[in-house]
């Protein structure tokens, strides 16, 4: 049985074909009858998929205005706004893990093959730097132009060497390919779960201390930390991704608390304004062709008055 997102979805779908139809843009329709093909199982469906091979259109709008009017009830509403919204951010949740496990794998090949060729040439170029700065050194007081090749290859040597001793600390797990590829792949899963650039913003501070740790185990290889890792994230649902974590509701109160304070700014210009005087004058005129007609007289009288004065 369908589930009510699946009908509304569906819904969706049927209304873009009979859009197409009645836009008589038929070359369109093949994509989205491929995409009904998966609700054969209705009987509505399967004759709207018959109607549109042998077009019969107009047998087709009126199927599919049947199944909207049988399935209307079973939709839940969506606003097609935040719908787009949560799809948009879902996109780039996807974007963003995608990209950085790619980043990963590179820097993680990079270190394979650094770890690699430190066990198994380090101590042969560890020896070689120090073999050239000796050869230097004892050259250096004879020959003035040999003290800067000595300086050079001095530090080319402890640099080396530092980086020699430090690697041959790390400890990196021996995989089989096939162990490698299933790394690969829980460790892929695992990062769409906890990335903290994909989780809600309270949960951001413990999915980078979870992330760090899982990066550290996808480097060294340790595939049964990465498996425990993953295995917590799937059954405890720790995180939850920004497209599905972001609550309309709270941003529908915080731009309630916006318009409560713009209406508060409003009524306190609208009160000043009926304060002023101008308001309290205008507020007091019942009728304001009779009070034209009596401000006009008085104003002639006025101006009788003043050219009588000047006579």
């Amino acid at each position: 049985m369908e589930t009510p997102a699946n009908i509304s979805n569906l819904i969706k779908r049927l209304n873009i074909i009979k859009a197409l139809i009645l836009l008589e843009e038929f070359d369109e329709l093949t994509n989205h009858i491929q995409k009904l093909k998966g609700h054969t199982h209705d009987k509505i469906i399967q004759e709207i998929i018959t109607n549109i091979d042998s077009k019969f259109y107009s047998d087709t709008v009126a199927k599919i205005e049947k199944f909207i009017i049988q399935n209307q009830s079973l939709t839940v509403y969506q606003d097609p706004e935040i719908e787009a919204l949560r799809i948009e951010i879902k996109k780039l949740e996807m974007d963003v893990t995608s990209s950085s496990d790619e980043v990963t794998e590179i820097e993680k090949l990079i270190h394979d093959f650094g770890i690699r060729h430190n066990n198994e040439l380090g101590e042969i170029v560890s020896e070689i730097l120090k073999l050239r700065k000796e050869k230097l050194e004892s050259e250096k007081d004879i020959n003035e132009k040999k003290k800067e090749e000595y300086e050079e290859a001095k530090k080319d040597y402890e640099e080396y060497s530092k980086q020699y001793e430090e690697t041959k600390l790390e400890k990196q797990f021996a995989l089989t390919d096939e162990e490698k590829q299933e790394l690969k792949k829980k460790y892929r899963k695992a990062t769409k779960l906890c990335h903290p650039d994909v989780v809600t913003d309270d949960l951001k501070e413990y999915a980078e201390s979870v992330f760090r740790d899982l990066q550290k185990a996808y480097e060294t290889n340790d595939l049964k930390k990465v498996s425990e890792i993953l295995d917590t994230l799937e059954k405890g649902e720790i995180f939850v991704p920004k497209s599905e974590g972001i609550n309309e509701k709270v941003k529908l109160k915080s731009e309630l608390i916006k318009l409560r304070q713009k209406l508060n700014d409003i009524r306190q210009v609208l009160s000043e304004l009926k304060e002023s005087e101008t308001y309290q004058t205008i507020s007091e005129i019942e009728n304001w062709d009779e009070y034209f007609d009596n401000t006009k007289e008085q104003l002639r009288e006025q101006l009788l008055h003043l050219a009588d004065g000047r006579k």
